[in-house]
C-alpha cells in the first residue's frame, strides 16, 4: 500500500494500489456487491471502517425471501450460528385502536437474526471467495477521472488506492453520497430503539404498531435472546422527539400487553433514508441505505440492501463490456427498486390512524402471504 500523508493529488515514489471494484462500507449491501464483483472476474477491495463483528443498531428481522435471494445469487444460507432464539417470528399487527382489532398475519414467517453476526458473515463469505477486505479502513474522499483514485485512514495511516469502479455502501450519513451531490439535503427516519430484560404478554412475534402519535411509520418490539427490542421510528418534520415517541409505546405496550420494563439494558439511536437520492454519477455509484435502498413505509433494508448491492456489481460488468458510465446502467437496473420505494413512501406519506386501521384490516384478511 501507498501511504500518502499530503493528500491525494500528491504523488510519491511508492507503488499505489489498484482495483477494478472498491466498495465502501463492510454491511450487507457492500457485501453483496463484493460476493458478486468477485463472482463477475473483478479484482475487488471491501473497506469496512470498523473493527471485526461491529455493532449495528438494527431490530435484526429479515423475511423468508431474503435468505432465498442470498441463496439464488450466491448459493448461501443464513447459518444457525448468527439467528437469535426464537430464530423465526410471526408478524403481528396492532392498529390504532389497539391490540383487539390487531393479530398476526396468515402464513408469514421472519427471520431474527443478531445483526452482528450476520454482517459479519457475509463480510467472511466475501474474504473466503476472493474479495481483499480491509478492517479500521475509513474513506476520507476521493478524485474521479478516468480511474478514481480515493484516499483512505487505514490503522492511524494515509493509503491512497485506485479503481475503476467505486460503489459507496457506506450507510445513511453516506460520505460517498455527500462528494458526490454536495448540496443534496434527504430527508431521515431517525429510529430509538431500547433492549429491555422485561415481562408481559409476547409471544415469538414481530410485534408491529401504528398510531401518528407514535410515528409517521411504526413501533416495534421484538424477542431477542431473552430480551426485548423496543423502537419507534419518527421523521423530524412531523414527530415529537424521538426518545418521546419510544416512552409512548413502552406505555402502549404496558397497557396492551402487561408490558413491565424490569432492566434498561441499551438505548441507541440509527437513521434510515426516507427519500431516494439519485443513483450515483460516471463510474461512482451509491447501494444499501447510502442510496436510499431501503422500505420507507416498514424499515426494511436488508433484503434491499442486497439486490442493489449485486446490481450494483452486474452493472460494473456490462460496463466494462460495452464501455459506458456505471451509473446509467445501473439506474436503468434498480429502476423497479426506486419504483417500490416510490409506491412506499407514497403509502407512509398518506397514512393517518384511520388509513392505518384499515392497512391493517386489509393485512389481516389476506388468506395467502408469503414471505
Amino acid at each position: 500500500m501507498c501511504a500518502e500523508s499530503l493528500g491525494i493529488g500528491e504523488e510519491n515514489n511508492c507503488e499505489m494500489r489498484r482495483f477494478d471494484v472498491a466498495v465502501i462500507g463492510g454491511g450487507p449491501a457492500g457485501s453483496a456487491c463484493a460476493l458478486k464483483c468477485v463472482e463477475k472476474g473483478f479484482k475487488t477491495l471491501l473497506l469496512e471502517k470498523a473493527k471485526r463483528k461491529r455493532r449495528k443498531i438494527c431490530g435484526g428481522v429479515v423475511p423468508l425471501a431474503c435468505e432465498d435471494l442470498l441463496n439464488m445469487e450466491f448459493g448461501i444460507r443464513i447459518p444457525p450460528s448468527v439467528l437469535a432464539s426464537p430464530s423465526q417470528l410471526g408478524m403481528f399487527y396492532v392498529p390504532p385502536s389497539g391490540r383487539t382489532n390487531g393479530g398476526a398475519m396468515r402464513n408469514y414467517k421472519l427471520l431474527n437474526i443478531r445483526r452482528d453476526l450476520f454482517d459479519q458473515w457475509l463480510r467472511d463469505e466475501a474474504e473466503r471467495r476472493g474479495t481483499e477486505v480491509f478492517y479500521g479502513s475509513e474513506f476520507l474522499r476521493f478524485e474521479a477521472g478516468e480511474e478514481t483514485r480515493f484516499l483512505v485512514k487505514s490503522d492511524g495511516e494515509l493509503v491512497t488506492f485506485e479503481t475503476k469502479y467505486l460503489v459507496g455502501a457506506d450507510g445513511a450519513a453516506s460520505r460517498v453520497r455527500s462528494q458526490i451531490f454536495q448540496n443534496l439535503q434527504l430527508s431521515m427516519l431517525t429510529i430509538v430503539q431500547e433492549t429491555w430484560k422485561a415481562t408481559g404478554e409476547l409471544g415469538d412475534y414481530f410485534y408491529v404498531f401504528f398510531r401518528d402519535e407514535i410515528s409517521p411509520t411504526y413501533g416495534y418490539a421484538i424477542p431477542k435472546d431473552g430480551l426485548f427490542l423496543v423502537g419507534a421510528c419518527t421523521l423530524r418534520e412531523r414527530s415529537p422527539k424521538p426518545t418521546v415517541c419510544v416512552d409512548r409505546l413502552r406505555e402502549w405496550l404496558s397497557r396492551e400487553f402487561s408490558f413491565q420494563g424490569v432492566q434498561l439494558k441499551r438505548r441507541e439511536a440509527s437513521q434510515i433514508p426516507f427519500d431516494a437520492p439519485p443513483e450515483g454519477r460516471g463510474n461512482v455509484v451509491l447501494v444499501g441505505d447510502a442510496g436510499g435502498f431501503c422500505n420507507p413505509f416498514s424499515g426494511e433494508g436488508i433484503r434491499f440492501a442486497v439486490n442493489s448491492g449485486v446490481a450494483a456489481a452486474e452493472a460494473a460488468k456490462i460496463s466494462e463490456q460495452k464501455s459506458q458510465d456505471l451509473a446509467s446502467i445501473y439506474r436503468s437496473k434498480v429502476e423497479p427498486l426506486r419504483e417500490f420505494h416510490q409506491k412506499m413512501r407514497n403509502l407512509a406519506d398518506g397514512m393517518d390512524d384511520a388509513k392505518k386501521e384499515a392497512f391493517v384490516k386489509t393485512e389481516l384478511s389476506r388468506f395467502d402471504v408469503f414471505s
